[in-house]
């Protein structure tokens, strides 16, 4: 797009919330600034600022598709960097509801890195458009309000607030995570807060790099997950350098310790033998490293009636999961086609910016609504998780472990869970009429198969 349609915009916060929203903006607006606390990188190393980096991140392929399409060539350019890539029905083992998911060729290939290359990477490549600035080591103190309009930001080194700027800009996107002083920041401008939705967990896990065994192995990626109410689970997935990463989960007050005996230990009491039996042929190249995360949080923009234009709000700042599903960076994804598809729409009417807030923040709800479902779904099955629960909670409970089940089986019932689970297709693609009765079926598959076990256990031991 040779016209820019636009002045000015700013982006609070350069992680991978921000870096995409820069990518949309800077086909829009003349100079689009990104101001980060943390100093920049020159090579993919964890953040201070994201210290949940150092844990293993899975970009779904909701994800993977926005991204590589707003940047030609980056899913080469990962690969060429060390990334893996993944076949989620050939090389993913998973353990889920005391059963294995089949495997078979998937139609689903994802690819497996740490969260430093791929957000260093992103960020590289938003550095080269001639149009977007990013500011390092800078903080943002507070919005600039002019009694009709957000024009700007006021801020300062992040370890030097007596070095204070003023930054004006058409545009301010907060993206700076679950931390935003927004809302407090409306409120004080004579703006009522949004109300907050709050599913608390009390996640903690721990994380270890290891150097990935020559004895080869039938899986690429392994998942191990504890029936409720039992609450530990773990994951590993390769990393550039031919490593692992192992991150090991436990919810409410159910934590893996950050040594390296007790981290075994835990990886030994999971359900099945292939976690441990995995990390204890692996060399660890460090001591584990915890995180906790207490509650899934949602802001409600959508649902204020006034708000300062000029200002929008998303990734984390709009709404966090519990971390263990994966969703962050493709939920990140969603709010930047929302805001590209708002901005085609201004563009193509003539508009100005002054009301872009209210389509935004009603269609970045709808992307939300979709991952926050999933994952307080699967929070609400322990019943220590506090918030607000849906009437047919039970029913769905009770269905989604059935469709587990018959992922055991069912190689087309697995690929529609998979592609759910990368967000490709809504929950409402597991109640097919094809999808229903392959979960029917296979029960009755499963007690034949059951039976005939138990039948050729009874005659070996005659």
């Amino acid at each position: 797009m040779e016209c820019k349609s636009f002045g000015d915009a700013i982006v609070i916060g350069g992680s991978m919330a921000g870096l995409l929203a820069a990518r949309v903006l800077a086909d829009y607006f003349k100079t689009v600034t990104v101001i980060e606390r943390d100093e920049r990188s020159e090579r993919p190393e964890p953040r201070r600022g994201v210290p949940q980096g150092r844990h293993a991140h899975g970009l779904l392929l909701r994800g993977q598709d926005t991204i590589t399409r707003l940047f030609s060539g980056i899913r080469e350019e990962l690969i060429a960097a060390g990334a893996t890539p993944v076949n989620m029905g050939r090389d993913v083992k998973w353990f889920h509801f005391d059963v294995w998911k089949c495997r078979y060729h998937s139609a689903l290939d994802f690819i497996s890195a740490s969260r430093p290359l791929i957000e260093w990477t992103v960020a590289e490549r938003v550095r080269r458009l001639p149009n977007v600035k990013m500011l390092h080591g800078w903080a943002v103190e507070s919005i600039v309000y002019d009694g009709q309009n957000v024009s700007g930001v006021r801020m300062h080194r992040r370890d030097e607030r007596e070095t204070q700027q003023r930054f004006d800009a058409d545009l301010v996107i907060d993206a700076s995570g679950r931390g935003s002083q927004i809302s407090q920041q409306l409120r004080v401008l004579g703006f009522e807060k949004p109300e907050e939705s709050a599913v608390r967990i009390d996640v903690g896990y721990a994380s270890c790099v290891f150097r990935a065994p020559s004895a080869p192995r039938d899986w690429k990626t392994l998942y191990v997950v504890s029936q409720p109410p039992a609450k530990r689970g773990g994951l590993i997935l390769p990393l550039e350098g031919d490593r692992w990463i192992c991150t090991l989960v436990g919810m409410h007050g159910d934590h893996p310790p950050a040594d390296l005996a007790g981290y075994l230990a835990f990886a030994k009491s999971l359900p099945v033998p292939d976690m441990y039996e995995a990390l204890r042929s692996a060399e660890p190249l460090g001591e584990p490293v915890r995180y906790g995360f207490p509650a899934g949080l949602r802001r409600h923009y959508e649902k204020l009636r006034r708000f300062p234009p000029g200002l929008l709000v998303l990734g984390d700042a709009l709404c966090s999961f519990n971390p263990i599903y994966g969703q962050g960076m493709s939920a990140a994804s969603m709010y930047a086609d929302v805001l590209q598809t708002c901005l085609q729409e201004r563009v193509a009417i003539g508009w100005s910016l002054t009301d872009l807030w209210r389509p935004f923040f009603r269609e970045v709800a709808r992307a939300a609504d979709r991952p926050w479902e999933l994952a307080t779904g699967e929070d609400f099955r322990y019943s220590e998780t506090t918030g607000t629960r849906a009437r047919a909670l039970k029913l769905l409970h009770w269905y989604t472990e059935k469709v587990h089940k018959a992922a055991s089986i069912s190689p087309q019932v697995t690929e529609r869970f998979y592609e759910v689970m990368h967000l490709l297709k809504a929950p409402t693609a597991l109640f097919t009429p094809a999808i229903l009765w392959k979960v029917a079926t296979s029960q009755s598959t499963r007690r034949s198969m059951r039976r005939d076990l138990d039948q050729t256990s009874v005659a070996l031991r005659l």
